[in-house]
């Protein structure tokens, strides 16, 4: 590669790069004025497709349906390449030149002006190098804003073949990791190293399992697979759907735009605390209590508590039949319970049919075992013997005859048992308070309760950490760790049954129908007086529509993809992964970590429940089988290229204290520009992180992050401020009057961000805050790519940092 602009100098009028941006502006601009052309194609084939639906026949909503959709897809992928259209051009040693693009723009002849970026024709834009050109010569990245190139750079790659061919530049791929960051990663297209190739364009099947240290463009990676996952595989993936999980909202915000730039919007993006619809999670546990959430034993001990008695459920049940008072107390009602739950291999909610249904074995069993049968039989042939003689002296038949003439019956006497009994009002009001229709969030705040929480827990929870568990449920928000715990209940109990799509009258004499609706089901039941009336006609591609919305009040049961990314996977628990393999069943899988960022503890524990997420199960009668291990695919990213090595030399000490035998990414790039560690008086932190956040806004353009500690209760851990330490209002007052591009965020909301310079702040807390605190340490010291600021109580800790 040259660090110099090669070929004819500059004439008067500006540099040899002005002329080649204007020239390549030039360019740009038939490309947009195609695009253009081609939005207004799309527009007018959907209008195309309404007139046509006009026929009136159903063959026109069909052909308008298929018609419109396909024009609403092209016309949206249009929009989205909007910004930054033409990103790349390869100059070949044929003399062909290609121009690389977020979408292909071809002319209403048919010649190509822009190449898709996942298009075959691409592939030497990404895979060449000086060591194999692919015949290329030159390949050169352009930087937009909008429909402006307002830069650009250059490769050299085949310099025997170039006869005095424009470079400009020292080496697009480097040089472009020292430009200015705005907030998301918008370029990251142009930025992808061979190695990284590999893994975007590996087998689809199975796993894909990318490794590698902060800066060597992991997520990058992940993301342009998904884009090429989709372009490449459209029917397969496209179908079901791609799920993008990341480590928390920030994260996810920070990226949102980069499959949409790529051309790709179908794919799901969420965080972990966002993964259950209806559930946003706002806070991290401390790390004890994170320990016991996310650990496996934690399905143990929320099966036991679906199991148990709701909250406010009554101790006994009293019926009466045939003057016959008939009772079952506490203890019989629990035997009831667990025999239900022993049997029921469906969702607890679903089992409230056969609940009913073991509450009249045990009343049955109840009524016969105190003799009740015989004298309800005694009482009631007194009554025959009564009414007998009255119809007798009227000169009309016994009731006995008048059975035996009929030839009928009233059924046998368990029969005549479980009519009277469903009928009363008693019964299924006791169903329905005994055994609810409850939901995950019921059932995790009745936790909070230290008793109830003392009998879910068992032997499998330590007796001393059940009160603050208790406490975190009863009052506090929901944490990252309880949105998987949710999610466990939810497989736990299923969702509440859903009102029938056809509305049925009831039979007259359906016990279970109370006020209008079935105790069992949980369905509405209509009225006697009902007629079939309208419903909205839709089709096929807007019920697939609706289905992919997630806030038009239509409950879906949880969706299962075809294909799941994990970013950050080295910090899910086993409960975590318990919730992801649940949507996954039949995905292949893309998953990146490095090992020694990792902020869970066990990772025996959570390499095993990985490997039962990825496995899957088969789903069919009786119990779900394993699976057989699918295919795995292991790379390893080995270069870092987004700190410079003066940073990186920072993060290494870092990780040579957390992990000794670990070994570094590779740092390619050189800023000169060396870091700073200060030692600052406790009482004087705040100032001295407004201060050099100040600083940084006159030496670096981009994104500043000021780094704090994690938010915990106050004991001996330094403050900011006189509040909680390193709590949400600290972090604000912090931030108060600085521009929106510093942001302040603990260290775990750092997770997978970068930014152009960051300030770590109380690096010895961090460190102290949890037994993987060093490694935390770690991520945070490699989030900047040029400037890196570290403020600290202790002069060791300037030492360590320093090498000093």
């Amino acid at each position: 590669m040259s660090s110099q602009v090669t070929g004819r100098p500059a004439d008067p009028g500006g540099t040899v790069k002005d002329r080649e941006i204007a020239a390549e502006q030039r360019y740009v601009d038939i490309a947009y004025a195609r695009l253009e052309e081609m939005r207004a194609e799309a527009q007018a084939m959907i209008r195309e497709g309404f007139r046509q639906s006009q026929a009136g026949t159903k063959a026109s909503l069909v052909d308008r349906d298929a018609w419109v959709h396909q024009a609403a897809r092209r016309a949206q992928a249009l929009d989205i390449a909007d910004d930054g259209l033409v990103f790349g051009r390869l100059d070949l040693a044929a003399g062909e030149v290609r121009y690389i693009g977020r979408v292909g723009v071809r002319t209403p002849d048919h010649d190509s002006l822009v190449i898709d970026w996942r298009a075959p024709a691409a592939e030497d834009f990404y895979r060449a190098t000086p060591e194999d050109p692919r015949g290329v010569v030159r390949r050169r990245v352009l930087h937009s804003r909008g429909h402006t190139v307002v830069d650009l750079e250059d490769d050299l790659l085949d310099p025997s073949a170039s006869d005095g061919m424009t470079v400009v530049g020292d080496g697009a791929f480097l040089a472009s990791l020292a430009r200015t960051r705005e907030g998301a990663m918008r370029d990251i297209v142009a930025t992808i190293q061979r190695e990284q190739d590999e893994v975007i364009r590996a087998p689809a099947d199975g796993t894909v399992l990318v490794r590698g240290a902060p800066g060597t463009g992991k997520t990058a990676v992940a993301l342009h697979r998904v884009a090429y996952l989709l372009f490449r595989h459209r029917q397969r993936f496209g179908s079901r759907g791609v799920l993008v999980v990341g480590p928390n909202p920030r994260f996810t915000s920070y990226i949102e735009r980069v499959l949409p730039s790529l051309g790709e919007g179908t794919a799901a993006l969420r965080s972990l605390g966002d993964l259950v619809d209806g559930v946003t999670a706002s806070a991290h546990d401390a790390p004890a209590l994170a320990r016991l959430k996310g650990a496996e034993p934690m399905a143990t001990v929320l099966r036991r508590a679906v199991t148990d008695q709701a909250p406010g459920a009554p101790d006994e049940l009293r019926v009466v039949f045939k003057g016959v008072v008939v009772a079952l107390d506490r203890a019989r009602l629990d035997r009831v319970r667990a025999d239900v739950h022993r049997r029921s291999r469906g969702s607890v909610n679903a089992a409230r049919g056969r609940a009913a249904e073991a509450l009249l074995d045990a009343l049955w069993d109840r009524f016969t075992g105190i003799g009740g049968q015989e004298a309800a039989e005694a009482a009631e042939g007194a009554d025959t013997g009564l009414w007998n003689a009255i119809l007798a002296a009227d000169g009309l038949a016994s009731l006995d005859d008048d059975t035996g003439r009929s030839g009928t019956s009233d059924g046998s006497p368990r029969e005549k048992f479980d009519a009277r009994v469903r009928e009363q009002r008693a019964f299924t009001d006791f169903l329905v308070a005994w055994w609810p229709l409850r939901t995950p969030l019921d059932v995790l705040r009745s936790l909070g309760d230290p008793d109830r929480l003392r009998r879910a827990a068992g032997r499998d929870l330590p007796r001393e950490d059940l009160p603050a568990l208790a406490a975190s449920w009863a009052e506090g928000p929901l944490s990252y760790q309880d949105v998987a715990l949710l999610d466990e209940l939810d497989a736990l109990l299923g969702a509440p049954p859903r009102p029938s799509r056809r509305r049925r009258a009831p039979a007259a004499d359906d016990p279970f129908v109370v006020d209008g609706v079935n105790i069992l089901t949980g369905e509405e039941a209509a009225d006697e007086t009902w007629e079939p009336e309208m419903e909205e006609l839709t089709t096929s591609i807007e019920r697939l529509e609706r289905s992919r919305r997630v806030d038009d009040g239509v409950v879906e049961e949880r969706p299962e993809y075809a294909h799941i990314v994990v970013d950050e996977a080295q910090d899910l628990s086993p409960m975590q992964w318990r919730m992801l393999g649940r949507r996954g069943r039949q995905a292949s899988w893309t998953i990146v970590e490095d090992p020694a960022q990792s902020a869970w503890e066990d990772l025996d524990a959570a390499r095993a429940a990985m490997d039962a997420a990825l496995g899957g199960e088969r789903k069919g009668r009786g119990r779900p089988r394993k699976r057989a291990p699918r295919a795995r695919h292991e790379y390893e990213l080995t270069t870092n290229y987004r700190n410079s090595t003066e940073i990186a030399a920072v993060s290494a000490r870092v990780l040579a204290e957390a992990l000794p035998d670990a070994r570094p990414a590779r740092a390619v790039r050189a800023s000169g520009i060396d870091p700073v560690v200060d030692v600052v008086p406790e009482p004087d932190l705040a100032a001295a992180a407004r201060a050099a956040a100040g600083e940084l806004l006159h030496q670096v353009e981009g994104t500043i992050g000021v780094i704090v500690p994690l938010a915990l209760e106050p004991g001996g851990q330094a403050s900011l401020f006189d509040t909680t330490a390193w709590g949400e209002a600290e972090r604000a007052r912090l931030a108060e009057g600085l521009p929106e591009r510093v942001q302040v965020l603990d260290v775990l909301e750092a997770k997978g961000l970068e930014f152009d310079a960051a300030v770590i702040v109380a690096p010895e807390t961090v460190a102290a805050q949890s037994p993987r605190g060093l490694r935390v340490l770690y991520v945070a010291v490699s989030r900047a790519t040029q400037r890196l600021t570290v403020l600290t109580t202790e002069p060791d800790w300037q030492a360590k940092l320093l090498g000093t």
